[in-house]
Parts: C-alpha cells; sequence; structure tokens
C-alpha cells in the first residue's frame, strides 16, 4: 500500500468509527474519530497538493486562463485566439472521437486526466472539511452533555485533539489516547455517582 491509499483508507475507517460512536450516542469519541478523519483527509491532501498543482498550471495554460495576480488582457487578438483554439480543439475530439462536442466548454481528451485529479482533489478537500464540521458539532453537544465539573477534563482533553494541526501525527495520537482515557474515567466517574 502506498502512504495515500494508508490515509485515504484511515479516514474511511474513521468514519465507520464516527458513526459507530454516534449510533451508540458517545458523542466525545464520535468528536474525535472524525478528528482523525479530517487529519487523515488532510494528509491525502498534502500528498497530493504538488501533482495537483502541476495539473492546475497546466489547465490554466491550456486554457489560456492568466495565474492568480496577472490581470488577463482583453483585445481582440486573444479572444480570436482562444475562439480558434477551442475550434481546432472540437474539430480534433470530433474527428478523433466521434463525440459530439457542443457550447464554448470543452474538455480535450488529453486534459480529462487533470480534470479527473483536480476533482479527486476537491473532492478530498471537501471530505476533510465535512469531518471538521462534524468533529465540532459533535464536540459542542459533548460539551453540553459533560457539562459536570468531573468532566471538565475530559472536555479540554477532547479540545487539544479537536484544535490540533495535521501535521504531527505521533502526537495527535498521543492526544487522542489522552483524550480516550478522560473519556473512559468521566464515563466511569459518572457511573459511580
Amino acid at each position: 500500500m502506498t502512504q495515500l491509499q494508508v490515509y485515504s483508507t484511515t479516514a474511511k475507517l474513521c468514519e465507520l468509527c464516527a458513526h459507530e460512536y454516534e449510533t451508540r450516542n458517545e458523542v466525545a469519541s464520535a468528536a474525535l474519530a472524525y478528528k482523525c478523519m479530517e487529519v487523515a483527509y488532510m494528509r491525502v491532501v498534502y500528498c497530493k497538493h504538488s501533482s495537483t498543482n502541476g495539473d492546475r498550471h497546466e489547465l490554466q495554460a491550456t486554457l489560456n486562463i492568466a495565474p492568480p495576480g496577472e490581470s488577463p488582457s482583453s483585445s481582440a487578438s486573444d479572444v480570436d485566439n482562444l475562439n480558434n483554439q477551442v475550434i481546432a480543439e472540437k474539430a480534433v475530439l470530433s474527428k478523433g472521437t466521434g463525440s459530439h462536442v457542443s457550447g464554448p466548454h470543452v474538455v480535450v481528451a488529453r486534459n480529462r486526466p487533470n480534470f479527473v485529479r483536480l476533482l479527486d482533489f476537491t473532492q478530498d478537500v471537501n471530505f476533510a472539511m465535512e469531518a471538521t464540521r462534524k468533529s465540532q458539532n459533535a464536540f459542542a453537544v459533548a460539551c453540553a452533555t459533560l457539562e459536570d465539573a468531573h468532566k471538565n477534563d475530559c472536555i479540554c482533553s477532547i479540545k487539544r485533539v479537536i484544535d490540533f494541526s495535521f501535521q504531527d501525527l505521533e502526537e495527535l495520537i498521543r492526544l487522542v489516547k489522552l483524550a480516550m482515557e478522560a473519556i473512559s474515567r468521566s464515563k466511569f466517574g459518572g457511573a459511580r455517582n
């Protein structure tokens, strides 16, 4: 397995764990699982970033889009050049693949892999952001249900995990372990009272 596959599989496993915790109404543990899912997807994004950035530059060049910070020229010759390029690409596509192309939105066959990689990258970013949202929501619910003074340590431990970056995996794992121990103590302490 590649590092990318490990992170992707880990993200999916963490999502399954989070859902299981939610079905058992263990929102504090679900918050941690969603945070782990977020971190795994952020590691996927981090691994893909350099190749995706290259795809973005290549597509910008192909589509004659000015990079951010540069103002595009609006001269008639530039518009003509773009129209001629689109017409030429339409002709190549219709002759080469037999498909029908209409309108100005043309995905040239040679650019399709770039688009697919960019869409895949975007999906991973969306999964990470969704996991962040779910982690924060579960944490908010956990805070509301764990207001007892005995559970303050539990809330602080979970908060440290929720606020932690995705860069230092060993420290994140240590913090998750401490938070899980605090959750167990709070359950045990709550059962005894």
